[in-house]
C-alpha cells in the first residue's frame, strides 16, 4: 500500500514536487493554456493519421492512463494499440476544453465525440476526458489521463451550463475535505465509488480501500485545507472538477504541507455524485 506521504488532499497519486519556482495560482499567460489545450487536438489528429511520431512526442514516457474499465496502461501500450490497424479512431470532435496552468504542471479536461474501427466494428460515442500535463525542456507533456464514456442521449444532459448542479459538484470537492479533516470515513465512502482510481508516482494504481485506510489509520492527519480555482464542466450524468488545494498536513510527526493541483471525474449514480477517478500533483 502506498503510505499517505504520497496523498494530498484531493490528489491521493502526486508525481512529486515542482521546482522552486513553480506558481501558487494559475498562469495569467494566455499562451500557456492555449498551448495546452492544443495538445488535445494534437492528439487526436496524431491518432486518426497513425502518426506515431507525433504521438510519442505528445506523451511523457513515464505516462500512465486509467481506462474506463480500471486497467492502466502505459506510454509503450497506448501507442501500440492506437497504431494498431485493429483498432483505430477514425474521426473526433472536441467539445469545450478547460485547462489552467500552475507552474511546469497543467490540467486540462473535456469531452469528445469518436468513431472508432474495433476489429472491423465501427463504434461511435462521447466521452469524458481528463489529462494532467507537465511542462518539460519547453514542451507540454501528457503525465496521466483517464476519461469516461457518456451515456448517449442522456436526459440529464443540456445545452446550457447547470449552475445548481455545478454548485452541487463544488460542495461535494468542500464535503470530501471536511470529511478528511475529520476522519468521517463514512462520508468518504459514500463520495467516493466502490472503483475509485488514481496513480501514484510510480505509476500503479491506488484504490478506495487503500484510501479509506490511510484515514483509518490515522498515521497522517489534515489539519486545513483551502480550496482555490475551482472550474467544473457538467457533461449530463458526468462532471470534471478541477482546482488548487492548499494543505496543513502531518504525517508521522512531520509536516508534509503544500499546494496541490487535482482534477475529478465524478458520475451520478442511483441520483449520488461519486467520485471515480482523480489525477494530481504538487505544484509547491
Amino acid at each position: 500500500m502506498k503510505t499517505a506521504a504520497a496523498l494530498a488532499l484531493f490528489t491521493a497519486g502526486c508525481i512529486g514536487p515542482t521546482s522552486a519556482d513553480a506558481h501558487h495560482a494559475p498562469s495569467g499567460n494566455v499562451s500557456d493554456v492555449e498551448a495546452v489545450k492544443q495538445v488535445a487536438q494534437d492528439m487526436g489528429v496524431a491518432m486518426v493519421s497513425n502518426d506515431a511520431d507525433g504521438l510519442a512526442r505528445i506523451y511523457a514516457d513515464d505516462f500512465v492512463s486509467i481506462g474506463i474499465s480500471g486497467n492502466t496502461t502505459n506510454k509503450k501500450g497506448l501507442l501500440e494499440n492506437h497504431l494498431s490497424r485493429d483498432h483505430q479512431l477514425l474521426w473526433f470532435q472536441l467539445g469545450p476544453t478547460d485547462a489552467q496552468v500552475f507552474g511546469h504542471f497543467a490540467v486540462s479536461n473535456g469531452s469528445v465525440e469518436e468513431k472508432h474501427l474495433s476489429d472491423g466494428k465501427e463504434t461511435v460515442g462521447e466521452f469524458a476526458w481528463m489529462d494532467l500535463l507537465e511542462n518539460r525542456n519547453g514542451k507540454w507533456l501528457v503525465l496521466r489521463s483517464a476519461a469516461a464514456r457518456i451515456p448517449a442521449h442522456d436526459p440529464q444532459r443540456s445545452a446550457s451550463p447547470d449552475p445548481a448542479a455545478a454548485d452541487a459538484v463544488a460542495q461535494i470537492e468542500k464535503r470530501v475535505g471536511d470529511a478528511m479533516v475529520a476522519f468521517d470515513i463514512e462520508t468518504l465512502d459514500q463520495f467516493y465509488a466502490d472503483d475509485w482510481l488514481t496513480v501514484g508516482s510510480n505509476g500503479t494504481k491506488y484504490d478506495k480501500a487503500s484510501l479509506l485506510g490511510d484515514f483509518t489509520s490515522r498515521k497522517h492527519r489534515l489539519l486545513w485545507f483551502e480550496l482555490k480555482n475551482m472550474k467544473i464542466q457538467m457533461l449530463g450524468d458526468v462532471a470534471l472538477a478541477q482546482a488548487s488545494v492548499t494543505e496543513k498536513r502531518i504525517e508521522d510527526g512531520k509536516d508534509i504541507s503544500g499546494e496541490f493541483v487535482f482534477i475529478d471525474l465524478l458520475e451520478r449514480r442511483a441520483g449520488t455524485w461519486r467520485i471515480v477517478r482523480t489525477l494530481g500533483t504538487r505544484v509547491s
